[in-house]
C-alpha cells in the first residue's frame, strides 16, 4: 500500500522532521507508528449516540391502495424478514 500525505502547516513539518531524525526513522516508519498508535488507542473508535428504534419510528403512510382496495404490503407482518428476503432476491 501507497500513502501520501500533504502538510501544509509549516510548524507541523518541522515538529514531524526534528521527531523523525531523533528517532533515526524514515517518514514510511513514522506514519507506521502513528496508524498503530491510532488503531489501538481506545478513543479512535467511532462513539455515536443511537435511538431506540422502537421509540422513534414513524409509520409512514401514503394511502396507496390498488385497484380492488387492497392496501399495499399490508400483507407484511415481519418487516425485517421481508426486507432482507427482498435484498436477497435482487442479487440473484
Amino acid at each position: 500500500m501507497q500513502l501520501n500525505v500533504q502538510i501544509e502547516d509549516v510548524n507541523l513539518q518541522k515538529q514531524l522532521t526534528q521527531y523523525i531524525s531523533q528517532k533515526k526513522m524514515k517518514a514510511n516508519d513514522l506514519l507506521v507508528e502513528l496508524l498503530q498508535h491510532f488503531f489501538q488507542e481506545d478513543k479512535s473508535v467511532l462513539h455515536y449516540k443511537t435511538k431506540n428504534p422502537e421509540l422513534s419510528a414513524t409509520t409512514l403512510d401514503f394511502n396507496l391502495e390498488s385497484d380492488k382496495g387492497y392496501k399495499l404490503f399490508e400483507d407484511v407482518d415481519d418487516v425485517k424478514s421481508y426486507a432482507k428476503e427482498l435484498r436477497a432476491n435482487a442479487w440473484k
